[in-house]
């Protein structure tokens, strides 16, 4: 069967309605938006944080994008557009960002923006005490080393040279510098703000963005409009999300269809309901995103590379993605996802081949004449899909002479402290692209310093080819540098690569303004959305 690979930039969406649109002297006119109104959401999950600084995971994206802003966003193809920073120029050198601030941005206490609230919001991704998920990305600033070692009070490439002028510079080019920028994690907030509420900021969080908190409960999170929003009033009144902890989709689904709900993601059997549905909007999209098995490999049982490429080769991806998603999935052969930049399928190392499997693992000492190996994976989600998937993989891996055995842990902050633990051996995991660069998959998950490298992966040659990937200015050696950098990344094999996620989701009819890009759902800008109820 062929598989049809979309540019990113091409918007694929596929919109199911009942009705036919009208041509000639009858053609409908497209409504004006109407304000007012309640959108009501599902997460998955619990978020951890609201503090953009301290976020790690796609739910407290999903609501942090709502509530505050940074310098510059992404538009719907993913290129860099004005945010609260309405223009902006680049040396030559790529050393030096130099923003000119919006004067009518205000936070929802009140008080106007400065470009010193950015001064403020990036020294604190950089100070020690705060141990943010975005330090890595702003490591380059100058001064930051000097600042976080305590040599200096300040970061001295941070000036705010007045109130609408910000210049930051860095001590070498990064590429992706301005697309960090546009991060979840990049976003500014208020001082008096933070050291009002200290550690608990991410419960009570201030920004600027079009929606602020009304309250946040352990089942139901509320964000009301922003009356004094730069861009103007967001049509919706508010915006409701009813947490599923567990990632109950056919509960999410059953509540779409029951109209508690104006979205619900779409997963399995779901899926093949909507070839008989004339009702609702369902929107298909690629995305920059990977779901994946990581493996510790300092874990005794994994420390093996031949071991590590054995699970690789025994378990039937292909096989599994068709029973349990009706291909709705491509089943993963690389890291990098197609359609980022540095993508290439003949990157791919692994097909499923039980022999190659038995024969990696009687050389590394297992089998019928050998040990037996036991492994433990840890799966957040206990979805019926993800339970399945799971029968099946422990299935594979009995045929080859692997016992697997599954443990769930639905909340989210206890299954992402869990990564961390030393008894941690596989882990089922996704990530989504924060910015479209292949260095915010290969030095994100395996650079040996990363905080996310949870499969404690370390090659020193991977390790230089993303420091020189990170400063090289021509593009097509920059690519090639990500490409080899991969390759040794699969041959080493600390995951397995199992699906490229597809963003899919149904709306109700009367949903309005959506605009969604190859980042997924935590970049859908809800100030754009309207509800036609009429």
């Amino acid at each position: 069967m062929k598989r049809l690979l979309v540019p990113l930039a091409l918007a694929l969406s596929l919109v199911i309605s009942c009705q036919q649109e009208p041509t000639g002297e009858h053609k409908k006119v497209t409504p004006e938006p109407r304000r007012g109104g309640i959108y009501r959401a599902a997460l998955p999950w619990s978020p951890r944080t609201l503090d953009p600084a301290l976020s790690t995971d796609t739910y407290s994206a999903i609501l942090i994008q709502q509530i505050f802003d940074g310098l510059v966003q992404f538009d719907q193809n993913l290129n860099v557009v004005p945010a609260l920073a309405t223009s902006w120029k680049v040396s030559s050198d790529g050393l030096l960002y130099s923003f000119t601030l919006r004067s009518d941005a205000s936070f929802h206490n009140g008080r106007r923006v400065t470009a010193m609230d950015f001064v403020y919001s990036f020294t604190r991704i950089l100070d020690p005490k705060e141990e943010s998920s975005a330090l890595s990305f702003f490591a380059r600033v100058r001064g930051a080393a000097a600042y976080r070692n305590g040599e200096s009070n300040e970061v001295i490439g941070l000036r705010a040279l007045d109130p609408r002028t910000l210049e930051i510079s860095i001590n070498e080019p990064f590429a992706p510098f301005l697309s960090v920028l546009a991060m979840i994690g990049s976003k500014v907030v208020p001082r008096e703000e933070v050291e009002r509420w200290g550690t608990d900021f991410g419960y009570h969080p201030v920004g600027t963005g079009p929606f602020r908190l009304e309250s946040l409960e352990s089942n139901q999170i509320v964000l009301g409009a922003n009356d004094s929003y730069y861009e103007g009033r967001p049509n919706l009144d508010r915006v409701e999300y009813t947490i599923y902890a567990g990632a109950q989709y056919d509960r999410i689904y059953e509540d779409f269809l029951s109209g508690r709900l104006e979205e619900a993601a779409v997963f399995g059997a779901n899926r093949e309901k909507l070839a008989s549905t004339t009702t609702y909007q369902f929107y298909r999209k690629p995305s920059l995103s990977l779901q994946f098995y990581g493996m510790n490999c300092l874990s005794n049982a994994l420390k093996a590379n031949e071991v590590r490429q054995a699970l690789n080769y025994a378990i039937d991806k292909e096989r599994i993605v068709r029973e349990v998603y009706k291909d709705q999935f491509l089943s993963a052969t690389t890291i990098l996802p197609p359609g980022m930049p540095s993508y290439i399928p003949e990157n791919a190392a692994y097909n499923y081949d039980p022999d190659k499997a038995k024969s990696l693992l009687h050389k590394a000492g297992y089998g019928p004449s050998g040990e037996e190996l036991s492994l433990t994976v840890l799966s957040a989600s206990k979805s019926s899909a993800a339970q399945k998937e799971l029968a099946l993989i422990a299935k594979d891996l009995a045929a080859v002479g692997v016992k697997l055995q599954i443990q769930y842990e639905t909340d989210w902050p206890t299954f992402e402290a869990a990564l961390s633990e030393d008894s941690l051996q596989i882990y089922r995991y996704a990530w989504i692209a924060d910015i479209p660069d292949p260095d915010n998959f290969l030095n994100t998950l395996f650079g040996s310093k990363s905080r996310y490298n949870f499969m404690q992966y370390k090659n020193p040659q991977v390790d230089r080819l993303l420091s020189q990937a990170l400063i090289e200015t021509e593009i097509l050696r920059r690519v090639e540098l990500y490409r080899e950098a991969e390759r040794i990344i699969l041959a080493d094999a600390p995951l397995v690569p199992w699906i490229y996620l597809t963003f899919e989701s149904l709306f109700q009819p009367y949903v309005k303004g959506l605009e969604i890009s190859a980042l997924g759902r935590p970049y859908i800008p809800l100030k754009k959305i309207w509800l036609d109820e009429h």
